[in-house]
């Protein structure tokens, strides 16, 4: 029983517990938070709740990075990989293993230091020891990625390009990479210092109209009122308990149902959690009474 090699031995109380190789590993950080500025939140694996970030906080695989508006952070692999996240960038971390460390980007724009960059619509790997590149997700869900240095190689719908430093390539949603085409002498320049190309991209936060938010709907957490977001969960009624429930459905974040033509009139009571760009539901807001006049 001794002689096993590989597994790890924890001594408990007289006991002996034998540790599948690898387990302990599972839980060491995978990279660092280097440094960032003004509001960077962290929600951890499995977690539904965001944190503040604090400098040289350990970051674990598949932990969720979010730089808010006005916001930078930078991100350094143990493996030496690194990633700069600009403001609006939410981006889920991918551990190193048998592919380089990066990172899955939901939204925003980053510049990316020899690191494996996954978007909704592209698989962006660097092809030399040197490479350099900016990725951002536009309004339509497009990527754009921008070499600054080596080669980096960008994979959409089973093909393939080489985009070489001086380059860019687009991938629009359910297409091949464009052929590459070359940056103007100024994003050359801007990119080259590993600061992220300026371009008018939209803000990553939808302006919620006044009728909106009028509802009330969202939790008063502040760390779970975070803007990048898909929608919410919309629950009412007939207790405050919420054990008679007449209404539960999922609206995009610019809906706004008219509850008068859903629901008989009378006293109500109402609640909604939002729901993020991952899909994850935040808690539920405090139930709020309204009064339904008849409208049906």
């Amino acid at each position: 029983m001794f002689g096993l090699r590989g597994d790890m031995k924890i001594f408990l109380a007289g006991m002996i517990i034998f540790l599948a190789p690898g387990f302990a590993r599972a839980a060491e950080p995978a990279a660092n938070l280097v440094r960032f500025t003004k509001d960077v939140l962290i929600r951890r694996t499995g977690a539904t709740d965001w944190g503040k970030a604090s400098r040289l906080m350990d970051l674990f695989g598949r932990d969720t990075v979010y730089t808010m508006a006005g916001s930078r952070a930078e991100v350094r692999f143990h493996t030496g990989e690194r990633l700069i996240l600009t403001p609006n960038t939410l981006v889920v971390l991918h551990p190193p293993g048998k592919k380089a460390a990066g990172a899955e980007m939901v939204a925003g724009e980053l510049h990316s230091r020899h690191s494996r960059i996954v978007t909704r619509g592209a698989v962006i790997l660097p092809k030399t020891a040197d490479a350099e590149f900016s990725a951002r997700l536009k309004e339509d869900l497009t990527t754009v990625v921008s070499v600054t240095r080596g080669v980096a190689e960008v994979e959409a719908q089973g093909r393939k390009v080489e985009v070489r430093k001086g380059y860019f390539t687009e991938v629009r949603p359910d297409m091949a990479p464009s052929l590459p085409v070359e940056l103007a002498p100024r994003l050359k320049a801007s990119t080259a210092a590993g600061v992220p190309v300026p371009v008018q991209a939209p803000p990553l936060r939808d302006e919620e109209p006044p009728e909106f938010s009028e509802y009330d709907f969202l939790p008063p957490d502040a760390l779970n009122s975070v803007d990048a977001h898909q929608g919410y969960q919309l629950q009412v009624a007939k207790d405050r308990g919420f054990s008679s429930v007449v209404h539960d459905r999922t609206y995009g974040t610019k809906e706004r149902p008219d509850l008068s033509k859903l629901l008989p009139p009378g006293d109500y009571f109402m609640r909604a959690a939002k729901i993020d760009l991952l899909g994850y539901k935040g808690k539920f807001s405090a139930p709020r009474p309204i009064k339904i006049n008849g409208g049906r």
